[in-house]
């Protein structure tokens, strides 16, 4: 009897051993609530993301954790093996440093948005007033000032050499917009998912106009820090699943529809 329960214990403590030391990935991402402290924190990123985690965890035994903060410090907790991936995150030399991204992207990219590892495809577009008679060509040093810009994007250090005293960073795109208009000068460039989120800048106020042409358009992944535990073959089999969901345009449309159709 004694060996019996000695075996039962045994069995038990190799279980709860196996299952506590299940890889767990955590996932930071923007805090979508700067912008409007209403909504809730989803998109179609972020769908994307799910439907694949969802397939991913047929073939892979883990866990995932989202934690939602500002884009800052979500770079900084990735540099540091605090996090194990990003949300929605642009190639940028300097973040290759410290994260492993996709294949066919950064200079592997053959032109913008073309790469089949992207979560999406997004940009920068430019906002004045209606009244300032200005219109965005492409030169960026013809913007009125000052340019007002969001805290965390990835443009933000190519601006600063740009505009130096020039150049506003502020906590999200809609404080920006309120300062335009408070101000009656300048310019915003600010950040869209899809060209129908567009619409929540026009919401803000009849008096901005926002110019066809882009600042820059680009793709958007999900890169790893170099930190993470999950293996360098995991990292491609997920990718591989953010390749099948995103390029799924049936499910995409459905997915887009569900934020959109109002």
């Amino acid at each position: 009897m004694f060996f019996k329960i000695l075996l039962y214990l045994v069995i038990f403590l190799s279980y709860t051993k196996v299952y506590s030391n299940k890889l767990v990935l955590h996932i930071c991402a923007n805090d979508l609530r700067l912008e409007d402290s209403s909504k809730s924190n989803t998109n179609v990123s972020i769908d994307v993301l799910k439907i694949a985690i969802n397939n991913f965890k047929q073939k892979v035994d883990v866990d995932f954790k989202f934690e939602f903060m500002p884009w800052n410090r979500c770079f900084s907790m990735l540099q540091k093996g605090e996090m194990d991936a990003a949300l929605n995150a642009s190639y940028r030399t300097d973040r290759a440093l410290f994260l492993d991204y996709p294949p066919d992207s950064g200079a592997k990219e053959k032109k913008p948005c073309s790469s089949l590892y992207k979560v999406a495809c997004s940009g920068y577009v430019i906002i004045t007033l209606k009244s300032n008679r200005f219109e965005y060509k492409g030169d960026p040093k013809q913007l009125p000032r000052p340019v007002r810009v969001s805290r965390g994007y990835s443009i933000v250090n190519e601006l600063e050499t740009i505009f130096q005293n020039d150049l506003e960073v502020s906590k999200s795109d809609t404080i920006n917009i309120q300062k335009l208009i408070r101000d009656k000068e300048g310019s915003v460039i600010t950040h869209f998912a899809y060209l129908l989120d567009l619409k929540k800048f026009q919401k803000i106020s009849n008096e901005i106009k926002i110019h066809k042409k882009f600042y820059v358009q680009k793709s958007y992944y999900v890169p790893f820090s170099k930190k993470s535990k999950l293996s360098d073959k995991d990292k491609l089999l997920f990718w591989n699943e953010i390749k099948n969901v995103f390029n799924n345009k049936e499910l995409i449309s459905g997915l887009i529809s569900k934020y959109y159709s109002q």
